[in-house]
């Protein structure tokens, strides 16, 4: 990312253009701390989002949609007080620095205002000031103690961020600029690093830009080289003060520039007509994407968290089921003791007797010398009974732990692929599992989930073929888009999407068949081997498994084929 001086020049250039005389309509915050203005501009109410977000800071324009915070802070309140109903006056932008500072007339009986966005990675920042230059608020705020050169408090007076000693590109000769880059090139910095602290403005993709553009590398005489890079360093800042700006975005490098960047591939470059609407598109999807691993990595963790756990039980109840197989010796000791009881003295700690279901055998009977014979064989019998019951109720529950590790390992692997839509559905499907709590402010208010959207696609006959990414989906596929005689697919043994083969009578055609068991085992844990197994049948075949948990099945009455989820001609077919 490179939030630099040219790109908020060309901004500054744009929001000047688009938003000067607009009236501040209204101002919200969003979830991620950044504020937007909504201004009327030509019969349309775009939003101006400032950020101070360390990792995201900017300021630009967007038609985007953010969330609203319900309970805004006091720095997005103070502004709406000496904002709305005010206009947009003036944009200006201090020259060489990210600093934006936007100029309003007030709404009826306020002062007069100036909002100013320092962007500046993490010492960014979005203050309020009055007519007299003292601070109102700000997102922010820095006291001496923190900073003695530059308090940032309601009441202070603004000050303006110190300059930095370098070299106005505008304004510096030939013989200032060869002064300061040899300085730095002499204490053994690389000819980038020199650059960005002999010149003013610079960032190091355009100080990457520059050394290319005038071919540094390639020149073999010094004088003509730094002339060389002194011209084109000259003429990309002149050619940004006359408003020449071309924005692009290097997809696979989250970097973008307000300039054509020359070093690096064309083909990687997306260009852009205006500097807002790329980086709408760029925060918009890394923020996306940021959002996307932090609510995947949420739910896996706690996914992980119950599966260790369930392991733990199956254990242990695999054990108690390994316990309970002594429950018939306990009947054999009681049988025994009832039958040979007048062999056995009283107060005896043990009794050797003969197994009459096998006399060649002496069994060995442990006894409480406190208790009779009779008492001693009917305490063995009710272990035998008590051991009985709790082997079957054993047995059921770990049928129920193995079936609920099946269904965590399913929403594991549903994880693993799935965009942010999908990962909702599995929080909120997580949530009615009781795997999730409901955050209390999303209590009362949740909306009707909306209809699944599962993968689609077409067949070599033009059939449409549907694929579920997640536990919801699924159950959709299978039994909502599914007609009585689709066909379903599905990979055996293994976690996977349910697939629906639609409109074509049973069985489908090889070609189908192909076709769409290719998708199941392309969509299953077996993603990666050369061969998996896929069975397939009409949909009234396949049953809800008992439970209520969606996307767990039975079916019957199945035929089983090979598919090859690495095939590159059916991923070539379905753009895989």
């Amino acid at each position: 990312m490179s939030f630099d001086t040219l790109i908020m020049k060309a901004v500054k250039d744009q929001l000047e253009k688009e938003f000067t005389g607009s009236p501040v309509q209204k101002v919200y915050e969003n979830d991620r701390g950044e504020i937007i203005l909504h201004l009327y501009s030509h019969g349309r109410q775009p939003g101006l989002l400032l950020s101070a977000n360390p990792q995201y800071a900017r300021v630009h324009m967007t038609y985007g949609r953010f969330k609203h915070k319900e309970q805004p802070s006091p720095f997005c309140m103070l502004l709406r007080k000496y904002l709305v109903g005010g206009r947009a006056r003036a944009f200006s932008n201090p020259a060489l620095e990210r600093i934006l500072e936007i100029e309003f007339d007030p709404p009826y009986g306020m002062p007069a205002t100036r909002l100013v966005a320092e962007i500046m990675d993490r010492r960014s920042n979005l203050i309020l000031v009055d007519e007299k230059g003292i601070i109102l608020g700000a997102v922010k705020t820095v006291s001496w103690d923190k900073n003695p050169k530059r308090a940032i408090q309601p009441g202070e007076p603004y000050r303006p961020v110190p300059p930095q000693v370098r070299l106005n590109p505008l304004e510096m000769s030939i013989d200032r600029f060869s002064a300061f880059f040899n300085f730095f090139l002499q204490e053994n910095k690389p000819p980038e690093i020199a650059l960005l602290n002999a010149v003013k403005g610079l960032s190091p993709l355009v100080a990457k830009e520059a050394l290319y553009r005038s071919r540094w590398a390639d020149q073999t005489s010094p004088g003509y080289a730094e002339e060389q890079l002194f011209e084109t360093v000259k003429m990309i800042f002149l050619d940004a003060e006359a408003g020449r700006f071309e924005p692009v975005l290097i997809t696979g490098r989250r970097l973008y520039s307000a300039i054509k960047l020359t070093h690096l591939p064309a083909d990687e470059q997306v260009k852009y007509d205006n500097v807002s609407e790329m980086l709408d598109q760029f925060y918009g999807n890394i923020i996306m994407e940021e959002q996307e691993k932090q609510l995947k990595s949420q739910l896996k963790n706690t996914i992980d968290k119950r599966l260790k756990s369930l392991f733990k039980k199956k254990k242990q109840q695999e054990k108690e089921l390994e316990a309970s197989t002594k429950a018939p010796r306990h009947r054999l000791y009681g049988e025994l003791l009832l039958a040979y009881s007048h062999e056995v003295p009283r107060g005896a700690e043990r009794a050797v007797l003969t197994n009459f279901y096998n006399p060649e055998e002496n069994v060995e009977i442990p006894l409480d010398p406190a208790k009779s014979v009779s008492e001693n064989a009917q305490h063995h019998l009710n272990r035998y009974q008590k051991a009985k019951k709790g082997r079957q109720k054993i047995r059921r529950q770990l049928n129920k732990t193995r079936a609920e590790i099946e269904y965590c390992q399913n929403l594991s692997y549903s994880l693993e692929n799935s965009d942010y839509s999908s990962l909702e559905e599995i929080r909120q499907e997580m949530i009615e599992t009781g795997y999730l709590r409901e955050k209390s402010k999303d209590r009362g208010k949740r909306k009707e989930p909306g209809v699944p959207q599962p993968y689609k696609f077409k067949s070599s006959a033009g059939h449409t073929i549907l694929v579920g990414r997640n536990n919801r989906q699924n159950d959709y596929v299978t039994f909502k888009a599914a007609a009585r005689n689709d066909t379903w697919f599905h990979a055996r043994d293994i976690p996977g999407g349910h697939v629906v083969l639609k409109e074509a009578p049973y069985p489908p055609p090889e070609q189908d068949i192909e076709e769409a068991a290719f998708l199941a085992a392309y969509f299953s844990r077996g993603k990666d081997s050369s061969a998996v197994d896929i069975d397939y049948t009409e949909i009234r075949h396949v049953r809800r498994r008992p439970g209520g948990k969606p996307g767990f099945v039975f079916y019957e009455n199945y035929n089983t084929v090979t598919a090859n989820p690495s095939d590159p001609e059916l991923r070539k077919k379905f753009a895989l």
